[in-house]
């Protein structure tokens, strides 16, 4: 039994009805089992920023229930699949974005240069494990490509014990004279040889093939790597079944070190296929995959601005390193984009993956910058400003409408404000109220955001 839900569903949240009370109960009880488990940090989300395994810090999927047999589910800014089992039975459920495949591929492109196929076209649209594996085997192709292009192909020495006529390494006197007592031409030697059999190639071999016989549509988006384990099978590289704990107990050098985003994917790959296939089990650890889409939209929108306003030094203090509101580097700051003109910082601009249109004199008012946001971007305008030089803060929401800049009571230099980039108007749907997607039609609504900014900016 699955549950389908939408991203970013905080505020109303998606109402539910089922004709049975266990069907209730399945879909609670597995996402109190995913609270937990986020909780005890069991939990974890791919970081699209590296590939590397993030802590979630807050709740992806919360409740609410009456006695109408009725649920409202919850849900905050992170995509994904999760999978576990509730009364005897194994329950799915997958969080999908809210705009559709169409946006989210096109986002995933901009900002990462990572390509989501359509997974109607490969992949059966009726299994959502399936379909998320899409993402994960893209970006763990991702991170193969750039391990490979950054680095050589894992060495290591391994020690072997060898009974020959050829004298090599040390040897094992024992052992030499239980085995050569009566032929005195071998040697019983133990000696280290540099071997490419080594873990990390394995599990490289091992996660590839788990992929190729997935899916027909996994071994398509995957028919260049094909040859690349062709080579690691003609270097004597083992095809051996690969668990996580092997994977755990990687060393890792400088020599190997790009290899460790693309374990860690491998663990996660390796994990669901052994849930998978454990369908006898009732009590196994239920397999989870999520996606920060704050992450995303941040990541997008820093490389629409910083290539379509090259007169500006725009960059993100996540690349650079955030700075200490406090002496003795007491409580970091860390704005989502900054915006410098001829070396003064300008503007600090918070990518918020929210439904924020306005400033609201009230942050109970809808669509109104909570207080927590608007007290933090007011911390940003205070450290960031230099002599009380003007400065501008703004809110970008992937939603439509914005206002006018709103001048702060204690420094007529500070302002701030919202600027939005519409893409919620876009859908794969058939919605009448909503615009179909495509390239062009976004493209256009980033030039409608991008002439926005300068225009803050002059009028600071």
């Amino acid at each position: 039994m699955g549950l389908i839900l939408k991203d970013s569903q905080y505020i109303e949240g998606i109402a539910s009805n089922w004709e049975t009370q266990k069907d209730i109960r399945n879909y609670l009880q597995t996402i109190d089992k995913l609270k937990k488990s986020i909780k005890d940090k069991e939990v974890q989300s791919i970081s699209l920023n590296d590939g590397l395994l993030k802590e979630i810090d807050k709740e992806i999927i919360w409740y609410s229930y009456d006695s109408s047999n009725r649920a409202t589910f919850f849900t905050s800014h992170y995509i994904g699949y999760y999978s576990s089992i509730g009364e005897n039975e194994e329950v799915n459920i997958e969080i999908k974005p809210r705009f559709g495949e169409g946006v989210l591929n096109y986002l995933l492109s901009y900002a990462y240069g990572i390509y989501l196929p359509k997974s109607d076209s490969s992949v059966s649209s009726s299994n959502s494990k399936n379909n998320t594996l899409w993402l994960i085997t893209v970006m763990w192709k991702a991170m193969l490509e750039k391990a490979i292009t950054k680095s050589q192909i894992p060495k290591e020495y391994k020690a072997y014990e060898q009974n020959s006529s050829r004298f090599r390494g040390q040897l094992q006197i024992s052992k030499h004279i239980k085995n050569n007592l009566v032929d005195k031409s071998k040697f019983y030697c133990k000696y280290r040889k540099l071997t490419m059999d080594t873990t990390i190639n394995q599990t490289i071999r091992y996660t590839y093939n788990l992929l190729v016989k997935k899916e027909k549509g996994l071994k398509s988006l995957l028919k260049d790597i094909a040859e690349y384990d062709n080579m690691l099978h003609s270097f004597g590289v083992q095809h051996r079944k690969i668990s996580t704990f092997d994977i755990k107990n990687i060393r890792y050098s400088k020599l190997n070190i790009y290899y460790k985003k693309v374990m860690e994917l491998s663990a996660l790959i390796i994990k669901s296929q052994s849930i998978n296939n454990d369908s006898k089990s009732l009590n196994r650890e239920g397999f989870s995959y999520f996606i920060d889409i704050a992450e995303l939209w941040e990541n997008y929108l820093l490389k629409l601005l910083q290539k379509h306003l090259p007169q500006y030094n725009i960059y993100s203090p996540n690349e650079k390193g955030g700075e200490y509101l406090l002496e003795n580097s007491f409580r970091e700051i860390r704005p989502d984009i900054i915006i410098e003109q001829d070396g003064e910082i300008v503007a600090i601009l918070d990518a918020k993956y929210k439904w924020y249109n306005k400033i609201g004199k009230y942050a109970s008012n809808y669509g109104a910058v909570s207080r927590d946001d608007l007290y933090q971007m007011s911390s940003y305008l205070y450290h960031y400003s230099r002599e009380d030089k003007p400065i501008v803060g703004l809110f970008i929401s992937p939603i439509g409408g914005d206002e006018d800049l709103n001048i702060l009571s204690h420094n007529d230099k500070h302002q701030m404000g919202v600027v939005n980039l519409n893409i919620e108007q876009f859908t794969q749907d058939s919605d009448e109220d909503f615009q179909k997607f495509s390239r062009e039609s976004i493209e256009e609504e980033e030039r409608k955001f991008i002439s926005k900014i300068p225009l803050a900016i002059v009028n600071k």
